[in-house]
């Protein structure tokens, strides 16, 4: 970014934090852009609809005022003005309302200042104003979160809202790709209806599938299981959508299992959502939106169980968190939710065989120790891998150690000492 590429623009920078209002007027201005600074978004306006700025930048929550409630007035006064838009909030829905009330681009918080200077110079470039605002209809999305890979998902979606492009979810098993698909749908076309197809429907009835959702929208889930035929018709089907906006689920590395001319149709967008392992807290944010969602508004949540839903590494993902939530929702006793209460709803004991994976056990072993306060995690940890892998090989080879020893890698006399450190030297025979 050089200092003069912003020479001459005129930028309004609206946000009632005083600090952030600084920081983001000294980013603008070291791009060389002329820059104004207000708290008021009825002085931003006012200012904005007597021409003395370019290119609004706007914060969603100002005091008691949501200024997303306003961009359909500003839109109005100045419909030529790009507004980008600044946030912390956490759901996909502040991103597309943003996008779908006319704002250029949307930005959630903390963002990189290069970022924010990016965006203004894309959008006075392109010359793109605000545009006519889309519905207000609020989508109500499952979708939460303010880690960097959802709000990247979140920035996505809103911009596929403004499209009727084929749009392509990937993602672990339990993610939310369907979710995320209907809530794309009623973004977009939320007075049109969605049909759904597993791949046994789609395999059974083919075009007909197709010929149900012309001129609303079609959700065809499972793509990693459609044999060669299901491909070829989707591919064909592909060119007579009429109107018909295409969203398609899969699982894992598609790309690989999938004619590669089917997946450049399919994948015009691609959205990509990340494991709840890799989203930090957004699992307790998801946790408490579930438990509101059932019906549990009274509650308050254990600071041991409110460590153990963040470091637990749902196997499950969000349909498990979900699941569980659900149950305590129901079934819970009023008031705090402890963590034995929590773990009791996961219907199976926190132990290193509970996850899909052996990182995911041992992220359950550490989580169910942190609770507990445990100050001997790595020793307690490597005590019970050793004891379900020597139990197992043990087992294997029928109690005899010789032979233990050669699958486990180890001479003799070492399993001989593991064994005796486990209390299990009386397991086995030479």
């Amino acid at each position: 970014m050089t200092q003069d590429s912003g020479a001459g623009r005129r930028i309004l920078v609206l946000e009632d934090d005083e600090t952030l209002r600084l920081v983001i007027s000294r980013a603008l201005t070291r791009a060389g852009f002329d820059v104004r600074a207000t708290a008021s978004p009825s002085s931003a306006i006012e200012r904005m609809a007597r021409r003395d700025a370019d290119l609004l930048v706007a914060d969603v929550l100002l005091g008691d005022e949501n200024f997303l409630d306003r961009l359909e007035e500003l839109q109005h006064v100045r419909p030529d003005a790009p507004v980008l838009v600044i946030s912390a909030q956490t759901t996909a829905a502040t991103a597309i309302k943003a996008v779908r009330g006319g704002a250029y681009e949307y930005l959630p918080k903390p963002f990189d200042l290069d970022d924010l200077v990016d965006a203004v110079c894309r959008a006075l470039d392109t010359g793109r104003g605000a545009g006519q605002p889309r519905s207000n209809a609020n989508p109500f999305p499952d979708l939460v979160g303010r880690s960097p890979a959802m709000q990247t998902a979140f920035r996505l979606l809103a911009r596929l809202s403004q499209s009727d492009a084929p749009v392509l979810f990937t993602g672990p098993d339990g993610a939310g790709r369907a979710s995320a698909a209907r809530t794309l749908h009623r973004a977009g076309m939320p007075d049109k209806p969605l049909t759904e197809a597993g791949p046994d429907r789609l395999k059974r009835e083919g075009p007909q599938v197709f010929a149900e959702a012309k001129g609303g929208g079609l959700l065809l889930r499972r793509a990693e299981r459609w044999d060669e035929s299901v491909q070829d018709m989707v591919l064909e089907q592909l060119g007579q959508l009429d109107g018909t906006r295409l969203y398609v689920t899969a699982l894992g590395d598609i790309r690989s299992r999938m004619a590669p001319a089917l997946f450049e149709r399919l994948a015009v967008g691609h959205v990509d959502l990340p494991p709840l392992r890799s989203r930090g807290d957004d699992r307790l944010r998801l946790f408490e939106h579930f438990l509101k969602k059932h019906g549990r508004s009274d509650f308050a949540i254990a600071r041991d169980a409110a460590e153990f839903v963040n470091a637990y590494p749902w196997p499950g993902e969000v349909a498990e968190l979900e699941r569980t939530a659900g149950r305590l929702a129901v079934q819970g006793d009023r008031g705090t939710l402890g963590l034995a209460a929590l773990q009791d709803a996961l219907g199976a004991p926190v132990s290193p065989g509970s996850g899909a994976t052996l990182e995911d056990a041992v992220r359950a072993f550490v989580a169910a120790r942190l609770s507990e306060q445990s100050q001997d995690i790595a020793n307690e940890a490597a005590a019970v891998i050793d004891r379900a892998m020597i139990e197992t090989v043990l087992a294997h080879c029928g109690g005899v150690r010789r032979d233990a020893a050669r699958y486990l890698g180890l001479n003799r006399n070492t399993l001989a000492r593991r064994l005796a450190a486990l209390g299990m030297d009386g397991d086995g025979e030479e």
